[in-house]
């Protein structure tokens, strides 16, 4: 079943590739080095070798479920950038995934072109809508950029652990911005131990997992953690006017206003659903833990937090921009 959705793509990645002057045709050129073939471990599946995430129907669901969390924690919107009134006409979305966010931004802004990458190809989704404006293509924003026009707006979420050298992103983001142009990184890693607990434990099964999933980062060379959301390195960078707002979201029911408990019910889905998502492969990779001892752990951490009374996370949203006169 994997094969058969994946031909058609395979198929249309060949066909824009051959499109002149297209970002279809040199974004996909530039990841010629991407699989397109699933990796099955453990019961899950994976784009690749190297890359943590899985990209099956449980990871394309919780992402779902992630996006629908932030429409409510940022009241609608889809980014805390300050768009024009009239609406963007260029924009890139990295890592989109199955593309909700990209899929949105082209409903709401139907003039403007949205080009979505990723490294992943995931089963149907929203990528599956066939909107003119929106193009999803096959790209490792660590390979080098070659779109051939700047955008107004870049969008980053949920990468934490997903690029070995974040400061070469951010410039070539930087190069390929319009001067006045903005970019957006958005992080929730658990592993950058961002939870709050009423009654914090530090023995608790959580921190072990939180210590275990740092550990495992720096010996596989992807940091984890929010050294990457430093104001410092957007500005060595050439990045002005750089915005950091934390917001702390419910995690759980516990919250009386009825729009917080919603939210929160929807992040503790969505933390559950990602222990093991973000854990397995790294864990295992080291050498230092078995898939039944990941899974075992996980457990543990999925009971203190359905336990939990007044737990919280943190949020963080980091804005920049490209200067008007560069």
């Amino acid at each position: 079943m994997v094969q058969s959705n994946l031909d058609p793509l395979a198929e249309q990645v060949e066909s824009e590739n051959e499109l002149e002057g297209s970002d279809g045709a040199d974004s996909i050129a530039s990841s010629s080095g991407i699989a397109l073939e699933p990796i099955h471990e453990n019961g899950r599946r994976y784009c690749n070798e190297m890359y943590f995430m899985p990209n099956d129907e449980p990871e394309q669901t919780r992402l779902s479920i992630v996006h629908q969390a932030f429409l409510i924690l940022l009241d609608g919107e889809l980014t805390t950038v300050p768009l024009p009134p009239e609406g963007p006409s260029r924009v890139l979305d990295v890592g989109t995934g199955p593309g909700d966010w990209a899929v949105e931004m082209g409903q709401r802004y139907p003039n403007a072109e949205i080009i979505a990458t990723d490294i992943s190809i995931f089963d149907g989704g929203p990528a599956i809508i066939g909107l003119p404006s929106v193009h999803f293509q096959l790209d490792d924003a660590e390979d080098d950029w070659t779109y051939h026009a700047p955008f107004d707006f870049i969008h980053f979420r949920g990468l934490s652990g997903a690029f070995r050298d974040w400061r070469g992103v951010y410039e070539q983001a930087f190069k390929h911005l319009k001067p006045g142009g903005y970019i957006e990184v958005v992080e929730s890693d658990p592993a950058a131990d961002i939870v709050t607990w009423a009654n914090s434990n530090p023995d608790s099964y959580h921190n072990i997992y939180v210590s275990a999933m740092r550990n495992a980062a720096d010996s596989l060379g992807y940091p984890r953690g929010r050294d990457h959301l430093n104001r410092s390195l957007l500005t060595s960078i050439g990045f002005v006017d750089v915005g950091v707002q934390d917001m702390n979201v419910p995690v759980g029911a516990w919250p009386q206003d009825d729009r917080q408990r919603t939210l929160g019910k929807m992040v503790l889905i969505a933390c559950l659903e990602s222990l093991e998502a973000r854990s397995l492969r790294p864990l295992t990779a080291t050498g230092h833990w078995k898939v039944d001892d990941v899974r075992d752990l996980c457990e543990k951490v999925k009971q203190e937090l359905m336990t939990s009374e007044g737990l919280t996370m943190s949020v963080r949203f980091v804005t920049a921009q490209r200067p008007e006169n560069t």
